[in-house]
């Protein structure tokens, strides 16, 4: 483990002022008063919440032997201009002491779980770090970067849902290697169209950044004219990672994948997991280890245990209900629906907000409703863009559609029926909360 010095923080930060600690050596930064050791660094930062100063004095009662701050505080400190700046600049630091092959995973949606499956995969065969759940804006890239010690690999998931947000993360983040997921309508209020998202998730990428991209995306597939890349692919032969089989059925996935030309055959658990996502995983995983085996793939993805919300799986009653409620944008509504209507039993899907879709709302409201409707199942809406979903599926299908003015009276009827169906997928943006509805309903 690499200790960060008095000397290295000076160089790198200027400080205007110090009040210098007692030691020379520390074990590491961070901005969390709870969560700091012995001889660490905390690093107050002024948040819309809170003031991170205020926390100062707690920080050394629990080990802190410096701040980094921007006003006196009394206790050890170095005082610097903008605490902000002064982290990006600890965390591209650290990150160039350690050295570990560093793995940005980007796109719209499906970031978590890819990140995640790499990582899963990785440390089957080296010793690797990963971003927390998904603290993927510049403070969740900076603690990732900062939690490096002597890893081989470092997976960082990299968000953003504003213009200039992704650019701002590579001032600091030099990733070797830039995995895109895809180019969706998430967001898609703030960007104003595609190409505007597409422009501000490749700017991850430096000069010598190797670009690991969704060749089946008509945006990413011709985004990388120079450079290193490697694509992969559902279905063409091109790609150096390409599907040669498929099949699937309620319980398990059994397909064949040439992997830089060597065909793996694999068989994994069904839990909804976007083949997509695997399949990058997969890509990345052979590239860096090519001594990964088809029982460490198969290990690795099988033992993966989804984020909380992210097609998570409970039964009450003997009823299976499906929380897919972290996000949603059009894409991803669409591929739980899909995925929904593909199992057993008689189904309920329950439907609220896609938030911060900006002009396109009204329309992909209404195109959700269209699509819902082909499918064999009832539906029950709430929330004022939900009401689109509603209107177009009621027109369209043969089957029951409900629409309430709020949770609480969407909780009261399901409360009456769900023991009628036997899966219940809850659906929509992660402000909407979908998931208080199961869990009022499972209080009784």
């Amino acid at each position: 483990m690499e200790y960060i010095t008095v000397d290295e923080l000076i160089k790198l930060l200027e400080p205007i002022k110090i009040n210098p600690p007692k030691i020379s050596k520390f074990n590491k930064v961070s901005i969390d008063s709870r969560e700091i050791e012995m001889y660490d660094i905390f690093l107050a930062l002024n948040g819309e919440k809170y003031d991170g100063h205020l926390f100062a004095e707690d920080a050394r009662r629990k080990g802190a032997a410096l701040s980094i701050v921007e006003r006196e505080v009394d206790t050890p400190y170095i005082l610097v201009k903008d605490t902000k700046a002064a982290l990006k600049k600890l965390a591209g630091f650290n990150l160039k002491k350690n050295r570990p092959k560093s793995i940005a995973v980007v796109g719209s949606s499906g970031k978590t779980t890819t990140k995640d499956l790499i990582h899963s995969m990785l440390s089957l065969k080296k010793n690797s770090c990963k971003t927390k759940s998904n603290e993927n804006n510049w403070i969740g890239v900076s603690k990732t970067l900062l939690s490096i010690r002597d890893e081989e690999y470092c997976v960082v998931e990299c968000g953003t849902n504003h213009k200039g947000e992704m650019a701002d993360i590579a001032n600091f983040f030099y990733a070797d290697c830039a995995v895109f997921t895809n180019i969706l309508k998430s967001h898609i209020g703030n960007f104003d169209s595609l190409d505007n998202i597409l422009k501000e998730k490749i700017s991850i990428a430096k000069n010598k950044t190797l670009c690991i991209y969704n060749n089946d995306d008509i945006h990413l597939k011709n985004a990388f004219k120079n450079g290193k890349k490697i694509s992969f692919s559902l279905i063409n032969p091109l790609s150096e990672a390409h599907i040669l089989y498929y099949s699937e059925n309620d319980d398990s996935i059994n397909f064949k994948v040439s992997l830089f030309r060597d065909v793996v055959d694999l068989n994994i658990k069904n839990r909804g997991i976007n083949i997509y996502n695997i399949l990058s995983a997969l890509t990345v995983s052979r590239y860096y280890e090519s001594g990964i085996t088809k029982e460490e793939m198969e290990y690795a993805i099988n033992s993966y245990t989804p984020e909380k919300y992210r097609m998570q799986k409970e039964i009450l009653n003997g009823v299976e209900f499906i929380l897919d409620c972290y996000n949603a944008n059009p894409d991803s509504m669409k591929y739980a629906i899909s995925y929904f209507a593909k199992t057993k039993g008689r189904k309920l899907l329950i439907v609220s907000d896609m938030l911060e879709l900006g002009k396109f709302s009204r329309q992909e409201h209404l195109n959700i409703g269209i699509f819902a409707s082909s499918f064999d199942f009832d539906l029950m809406a709430y929330g004022e863009s939900a009401r689109l979903i509603y209107d177009k599926f009621s027109d369209s299908s043969k089957n029951d559609a409900y629409f309430f003015d709020s949770k609480e009276e969407l909780t009261m009827k399901l409360k009456a029926v769900y023991k009628n169906y036997d899966k219940i997928l809850l659906k929509g943006s992660r402000g909407m909360k979908m998931e208080e509805i199961f869990y009022k309903l499972k209080e009784g």
